[in-house]
């Protein structure tokens, strides 16, 4: 569609339903919900075998039961605001302190609370970006960063392509430092080349959709290369604790967070960012909570001057503290949950073996 079409389109929905033309582009262009509900709405169940599959969500619902159980046994009301409840931001920190091993220490001054992972991303890239600047991510990618990125600030997703990089031959290579470290300095290049100001490069870690994680050696590369163009270098780990054991890939590389390496002189302390969420490795996308790690005093002020519009509410906040802080439920939910999840992707792999289907080993 071209800009003149788009735009008398967004004009005459702007007309007919009388919002603004801002609003009607929105409805046109950036409502990708909407159209999914009718669908979703119907999930397939042995009960309901005219149901839909539903492919698009990345939702673990193995353990729904246990979530359940833990949130009717445990309700509190404690303090709140725009950057996250103390009580969670204590809790979020000793978890991520423990779980992640941070090699500086996390306070409560360096955490930021969401409502889920799309609105930490969004007010990320409305902090970092202007309107036209561009965010390099690494493909194949999550197609939500997309929506995530442009939809409010404007921003550009710009994929870092492999082919015809040196060193990239399969999918195994895109784990690689220097194939990595060469596919984003060409994307740099390219992105000044068609006049695109790129701010930040962000990556999904353990990665998303291919199921791996990246070595230390390459998470070392992306933070110098962001560190010698001075960009923002933003590790996405919403899936840090669903790493289950594979006995295809017995020397599969571990789960390091970006949190745990000594970048010091590697990149900018304040150009350096940490993602986390509840919704996948605690199996609760409806229970939304996202947290962002930052030591950039300027990124949580900017953070907090549009937090008043999307607040998590403090009985979810409280929720997520009680279950950061139990940590003999929290083991015993992770062993059972990597136990099962390990079980299902049996299950899988098995059923496409059979049928010829190929895949890629996560």
């Amino acid at each position: 569609m071209t800009m003149d079409l788009a735009s008398s389109s967004a004009e005459a929905a702007a007309w007919k339903h009388r919002i603004s033309t801002r609003g009607a582009h929105g409805l046109l262009y950036g409502d990708v919900w909407g159209p999914r509900e009718k669908s979703m709405g119907n999930p397939w169940s042995p009960t309901n075998p005219d149901g839909t599959v539903i492919l698009r969500l990345a939702e673990n619902s193995l353990m729904h039961q246990e979530i359940g159980s833990f949130i009717k046994e445990q309700v509190w009301h404690s303090d709140t605001g725009p950057r996250g409840s103390r009580r969670l931001r204590h809790a979020a920190a000793a978890f991520w302190t423990e779980e992640f091993k941070p090699s500086i220490p996390i306070g409560v001054d360096n955490i930021f609370v969401t409502p889920g992972l799309a609105s930490a991303i969004d007010a990320l890239t409305w902090a970092i970006c202007d309107e036209g600047d561009g965010i390099l991510i690494p493909q194949p990618l999550y197609n939500g960063f997309v929506i995530d990125v442009f939809n409010r600030s404007k921003a550009r997703v710009i994929g870092i392509p492999y082919r015809g990089v040196e060193g990239y031959s399969t999918l195994d290579d895109l784990f690689g430092p220097e194939v990595n470290e060469r596919a984003v300095e060409a994307a740099i290049r390219k992105a000044k080349d068609n006049d695109i100001r790129i701010r930040a490069l962000l990556i999904s870690h353990p990665h998303n959709p291919l199921g791996r994680c990246y070595p230390p050696e390459t998470l070392t590369a992306f933070a110098s290369v962001c560190g010698q163009h001075g960009l923002h270098f933003i590790s996405d780990e919403i899936y840090a604790k669903s790493v289950f054991r594979n006995l295809d890939t017995p020397g599969a590389v571990q789960f390091v967070s970006t949190l745990s390496l000594d970048l010091e002189g590697v990149i900018d302390p304040a150009c350096h960012h940490v993602l986390y969420g509840a919704s996948k490795d605690f199996c609760a996308n409806g229970l939304r909570l996202g947290l962002v790690y930052t030591q950039n005093e300027g990124i949580m002020g900017a953070l907090s001057s549009i937090s008043m519009f999307s607040w998590s509410t403090h009985l979810i906040q409280d929720m997520w503290a009680a279950m950061f802080r139990d940590r003999q439920w929290l083991q015993s939910f992770m062993k059972k949950k990597l136990e099962l999840m390990t079980e299902n992707y049996s299950i899988a792999v098995s059923f496409f073996r059979e049928h010829g289907i190929p895949y890629f080993d996560a």
